[in-house]
């Protein structure tokens, strides 16, 4: 590994042990001297670190330095740690271990945060705890021994000639870091072979014979562009929707596992399937037969390495019910394996021709520069691309990198890097020289060790900012002098993505890394990451002999009764991370691994048999920052020793369904700052109520905690400290009597201003059933008014209110940044003014049966007239307000007594001509409203691209004058039958019969080709006669 983040790990050991050391060392005799000592020794080796990177990259010697003191800077971190969390302790007057306290009473001592960076004592306040230390002696014998080291470490300095290099150590946000790239062109070299893949997946021409399936090959070099051909050619509309009925993308990899790939290939057949339940490869490779049989398809196999024919003779084999013509679309970058995959026609992929190179470097390299900078770097960009030897990911990620450089001295100092002449025997041709110095450019040593602990991620793998972000954290990656160490995190990710070292893949910010960007984060880890394949074999190559490797990063997936033995007990002791992913891991086989750890920060485990966690051995990793036990389905209990984890930030047990509670001690946890327990328990011990740093709490249920007086649940007035809360925020078991009144107010929920999403879900409460009682409905108005959210609340969900109206607040003047908004069997008979919302995008409304009329109401027409008036008042032009005037999405579902959906009212107090409605309207969606008998004449205005009702019999009435023309163009998409499903402009048919619609013909474009039509069944044709005549 060429640990480039040892030169901010030393510097910020360096300033962490200057601080440390006035205030605790000092106390501790015969400590200061040798206290002194290790401060000096890390600030004059952590001035030589920055020269030292890009030397390690050419000379083992340098390389080996580094590794010496990485492994010293691990040790200080580990005596650091230990001796904050034994003074912390010793303040509390405490041991470490002991038994937790029963949280029945308030008190200031147990509801005081202790923050980690600011839990030094001070001499005056603790020198009597301190004395009780038991630690003390042992602490001061292991910052000799390491000072000891350090001094070898400082006399091989001198020896390498490893010299200070001056300049900011601060990290410096790059000028152009918001720097748009847009979207470039496709080149033209990929589009030439793109059609010669296209024409590979057809049929030959002028003979009737049709091959079952064919595989052609794309073949070529590492980063050239072979993926990025492939998903061109596989989201081509033609290829989705002309010839084939299921298309499937598998990542294979270098490390093949004929399970993994099978349970890909059934996953991509039908996405509502879970593979997860399957044990047996057969199981998976008859289900793959199953659903494949009678169908054409198209299967892309990326980055292929294995040249056995033989490991796919069963998957092939199960593949071979489908319908004649079927593809497989290989890339690989090796000629062997497409021989081996009896490939028919094999593509080379070769290196872009130079003018095309240089284009591709220069509009990432040249983005928001000027037409005189542009010509003032042009000569340097034309050498630059060169170097890039025709790679379109090298071009890429080292224009990205030089879109931040600002001068042209930067630029030549790029240039002229030795890293040019990079070579390295294992990675000679495989690693490109441009990747590297994209990586040496990244603006912080900090932002270079994040991007290289993402090799303990398998190849291909989905990875989300907010897993990214906890991963680094509880690594001791993230520093914040303010303590956000997230938006740290979120800064680092946001560089990465945009230098293309991730690559996003969906909305949700996930992400991906090219597989020749994973092989560089493997290289500079390469001698302290293991990783283990799903059959249990090492990825990579590191040899396992008794002090051969130091292992610090161990990530196994393994599908045997056994977890495979790594190393020595040495080893696991040094580990830095843990991750098993094994569907057949008993707790007993955790217990063994568990046991011998003692330095691990991040722990993740993923297992449906563990039902429960070791007690003996978590409770002692108390350097943990990171516990990940997301999708344990099985477990049931989380043991009382975890909340001894004094360092635990981050807590995720998300998908743990079995698991009913959380321990009581969870309230000691003060630096927890994300518990994500979504699909997970929602009732939380009380305790929890002064972890003011808590940040990420997806769900709490508060239904049972005024249950009998019950004391030890935390309640809906306990959140009045946590105003940390950020994200999604779900309330369940919300009632409506005086106490919830008394702790709704007390919530505070306008104070959490980081909440951007918040779900109020409530319970029926009252044994009466007189709905008309107005002291029961007040109640329950009076608990949703106190529960009124910040102003800039993004998205709100409200179910089972069972008052007589909304709150006031939910109006256009308080909501004015939510987006999205959903309502579900709510009791209220009329909508609040939805229509005054500027910001709304989507509507879902569901399951209101005391609905029976929208209208005006629901419009907000009444709180339009100020408007209006005012505006007519101060200017002479008509005036005109938006009603929904960003609403994408409308779903009205379920309302089950819904008559009437009215326009506005003609009267002499609003000009409805004024007013424009929906104006963004694109999706319409009415399910199971039996009784509606019309739309409004408004939405014939609106620019709707899908209309769907399903279930409303009396829909019928609403063919009115303008939907016709409006609408018809829905049906008239230049599309096959499968154009013409994914309008989904349809109506049921079984609700709407063919004679409804008397003369009505189903006219269907002219491109659509013969077999478009005659393949639709008679139910949808019948449905599309029925969009004909009413859109």
């Amino acid at each position: 590994m060429v640990d480039s983040a040892l030169y901010d790990l030393g510097k910020a050991l360096a300033t962490l042990a200057a601080d440390k050391l006035k205030e605790e060392y000092t106390l501790l005799v015969g400590v200061r001297e040798e206290g002194q000592k290790l401060q000096e020794n890390l600030k004059m080796i952590n001035s030589v670190l920055a020269g030292a990177e890009e030397r390690a990259l050419m000379e083992e010697n340098i390389k080996c330095w580094l590794d010496l003191l990485k492994d010293v800077v691990y040790d200080i971190e580990d005596v650091l740690d230990d001796w904050t969390m034994e003074v912390e302790f010793a303040k509390q007057g405490k041991p470490k271990h002991d038994d937790v306290q029963n949280e029945t009473a308030s008190s200031d001592q147990k509801e005081k945060k202790v923050c980690f960076s600011s839990c030094i004592p001070t001499p005056c306040s603790c020198f009597k705890p301190i004395k009780k230390v038991k630690n003390r002696h042992d602490i001061a014998r292991r910052i000799k021994e390491i000072n000891d080291r350090l001094d070898h470490i400082a006399n091989l300095k001198d020896k390498y000639k490893l010299e200070s290099l001056r300049g900011n150590d601060q990290l410096v946000i790059p000028r152009r870091l918001t720097t748009s790239f847009g979207q470039f062109k496709d080149l033209h070299a990929q589009t030439i072979i793109k059609q010669k893949v296209i024409e590979a997946l057809q049929p030959a021409q002028g003979t009737d014979e049709v091959t079952k399936i064919e595989v052609t090959s794309l073949v070529g070099m590492g980063g050239i562009g072979k993926t990025t051909i492939a998903k061109i050619v596989y989201n081509d509309a033609d290829v989705k929707s002309d010839h084939f009925d299921k298309l499937m993308w598998v990542c294979v990899s270098d490390s093949f596992s004929e399970m993994k790939v099978s349970k890909a290939i059934l996953n991509s057949l039908d996405s509502n399937r879970s593979s997860s339940g399957f044990e047996e490869i057969q199981q998976v490779l008859e289900e793959i037969d199953k659903l494949i049989k009678g169908k054409r398809f198209l299967l892309v196999l990326d980055d292929v390495w294995t040249e056995n024919d033989g490991d796919w003779n069963g998957i092939m084999s199960s593949l071979s019910s489908c319908q004649p013509g079927s593809r497989v679309l290989v890339t690989t970058r090796n000629h062997r394996v497409a021989q081996a995959m009896k490939t028919k026609v094999t593509i080379p992929v070769n290196e872009l021709p130079e003018e095309e190179c240089l284009s591709l470097f220069q509009h990432f390299a040249f983005s928001g520069r000027g037409e005189s900078e542009r010509h003032n770097l042009e000569s340097i960009a034309q050498e630059m691309a060169k170097k890039c030897k025709g790679l379109a990911l090298a071009a890429e990620t080292l224009g990205r990198a030089m879109a931040f450089k600002s001068t042209k001295r930067e630029w030549e100092g790029v240039l002229k890097s030795n890293l040019w002449n990079f070579e390295d025997e294992k990675k000679a041709g495989e690693l490109p020289a441009a990747l590297l110095l994209s990586y040496i450019d990244l603006p912080s040593p900090m932002i270079k060790r994040c991007f290289a602990s993402c090799c303990v991620f398998q190849k291909d793998q989905v990875m989300s900012k907010r897993d990214l972000v906890w991963l680094w954290m509880g690594l001791g990656l993230l520093r914040s002098e303010t303590g956000q160490m997230e938006i740290v995190g979120e800064d680092y990710f946001n560089i990465l993505v945009a230098r293309s070292f991730f690559k996003e893949i969906n909305d949700d910010d996930g992400v991906k890394m090219h597989d020749i960007i994973h092989d560089l984060a493997q290289f500079l880890m390469k001698n302290e990451v293991l990783l283990f394949s799903e059959d249990g074999e090492a990825v990579n190559e590191l040899i396992l002999n008794k002090g051969s490797a130091k292992i610090r990063y161990l990530t196994m997936v393994s599908r045997r009764s056994q977890l495979p033995t790594v190393g020595n007990d040495d080893d696991l002791k040094r580990l830095r991370m843990l991750g098993i992913e094994a569907h057949d891991c008993e707790p007993s086989d955790l217990e063994g691994v568990l046991s011998k750890l003692s330095c691990v920060r991040v722990l993740k485990i993923r297992s449906q048999k563990m039902n429960v966690v070791p007690s003996g051995s978590i409770g002692k990793l108390t350097h943990l920052r990171y516990v990940d036990f997301c999708n344990c389905w099985s477990l049931k209990e989380l043991p009382e020793s975890i909340c001894d984890l004094f360092c635990l930030q981050t807590l995720n047990i998300y998908g743990c369904v079995q698991l009913k509670k959380l321990p009581k001690g969870m309230g000691k946890l003060v630096n927890l700052r994300h518990l994500y327990n979504k699909d997970s328990p929602g009732q939380l011990p009380k305790g929890m109520k002064g972890l003011s740093s808590l940040q990420t709490l997806p769900m709490l249920d508060v239904g049972e905690s005024q249950l009998d007086n019950n004391h030890e649940l935390l309640g809906l007035g306990d959140l009045q400290n946590l105003n940390s809360l950020q994200g999604e925020f779900r309330l369940y078991g919300i009632k409506g009597g005086m106490i919830e009144v008394e702790e709704a107010e007390k919530a505070a929920l306008q104070s959490k201003t980081d909440i951007s999403c918040l779900g109020l879900f409530f319970v029926n409460d009252d044994d009466r059933t007189d709905d008309d009682d107005e002291g029961v409905t007040n109640r329950r108005l009076k608990v949703l008014e106190a529960l009124k959210p910040h102003k800039d609340l993004e998205a709100l969900e409200i179910q089972d209110y069972s008052g007589q109206r909304f709150a006031s607040w939910i109006n256009g003047d308080w909501l004015h940044n939510v987006k999205k908004l959903e309502l579900s069997f709510c009791q209220p008979s009329l909508l609040p003014p939805l229509g005054t919302l500027p910001s709304l995008e989507s509507l879902q409304i569901s399951h209101m049966w005391g609905v029976r009329s929208v209208g005006e109401e629901f419009l907000g027409i009444e709180e339009s007239q100020s408007h209006l008036a005012s505006s007519s008042s101060s200017s002479p032009h008509p005036a005109f307000v938006a009603l929904f005037p960003k609403l994408k999405t409308l779903k009205f579902f379920f309302l089950y007594n819904w008559k009437t959906w009215a326009d506005p009212k003609h009267d002499n107090n609003v000009q409805v001509t004024n007013i424009i409605i929906m104006p963004s309207l694109s999706t319409l969606r009415i399910y199971s409203c039996r009784k509606l008998k019309s739309l409004p004449r408004f939405l014939a205005a609106a620019p709707i691209k899908e209309l769907k009702i399903i279930g409303c019999p009396l829909i019928k009435e609403s063919i009115r004058d303008g939907f016709e023309e409006q609408y018809r163009w829905v049906l008239n998409k230049p599309r096959s039958s499968h154009g013409l499903l994914q309008a989904r402009a349809l109506l049921k048919a079984d609700q709407l019969q063919p004679n409804s619609v008397p003369g009505q013909r189903l006219q269907v474009h002219a491109s659509f080709k013969e077999k478009a039509v005659t393949g639709l069944t008679a139910a949808v044709l019948t449905a599309s006669m029925v969009v004909g005549s009413l859109v």
